[in-house]
């Protein structure tokens, strides 16, 4: 029997996926004010925070999905 096959905590993933998900939604937002509010913006700061927050939400979501149909 393989490993994997023993291990019994199924919904460790999900829940580090629900996690990773906000952080990288916050990190996405954070980016965006600073890009917004400061003088010396780049021209990549802005897309870069939407992306963020894009990868972000569809990590939570997909996570919070997981975590339902267990």
């Amino acid at each position: 029997m393989k490993l994997s096959h023993r291990l019994g905590a199924r919904n460790a993933g999900p829940a580090w996926g629900l996690a990773f998900g906000l952080v990288v939604t916050l990190i996405g937002v954070g980016l965006w004010c600073v890009a917004k509010l400061s003088l010396t913006a780049g021209r990549f700061d802005e897309p870069l925070a939407v992306a963020a927050v894009l990868v972000g939400v569809f990590a939570v979501i997909y996570a919070a999905h997981e975590l339902r149909h267990r």
